[in-house]
């Protein structure tokens, strides 16, 4: 069973940040979730720390889940990340949480879409919010 973990794209700092549901007040209705800097996260992972917390406001985010699943390199996809696919030509394509068992997939470029699964080989090359300029034809 795969961990049940978010990101969270800030839209005023454009900044990535790791859902922490031990911070902030989404439990209480209000929307305001915490969050830890996605680099800090990298670094030290998630702990209880007043330094790293931050309260993101409900409509200052975007939501990216997480697969389950790790690039050629050991790092975690999440929906929104901008893959190279080796086993579909080496080009750029985005992780969607769309295939029809609830799965993730990618687009290939004659528009179809694979799921992916632990076999597929692709490396994370960034994501939707802060390299959309990886997914121009060129």
């Amino acid at each position: 069973m795969r961990e049940i973990r978010f990101k969270l794209f800030n839209k005023h700092d454009k900044k990535m940040y790791i859902f922490d549901p031990r911070w902030g007040n989404f439990g209480q209705g209000d929307g305001w979730v915490g969050g830890v800097l996605l680099e800090d996260y990298e670094r030290e992972g998630i702990r209880y720390a007043p330094s790293n917390r931050w309260q993101l406001s409900p409509e200052s985010h975007e939501w990216l889940e997480f697969t389950g699943l790790l690039d050629k390199n050991g790092k975690e996809i999440y929906e929104g990340d901008i893959v190279l696919s080796f086993d579909t030509g080496n080009y750029p394509a985005v992780i969607k949480c769309d295939a029809p068992n609830g799965g993730y997939n990618i687009r290939e470029r004659n528009g179809n879409y694979i799921e992916i699964d632990s076999n597929t080989r692709i490396e994370i090359i960034g994501n939707i919010y802060e390299n959309p300029e990886l997914l121009e034809v060129k």
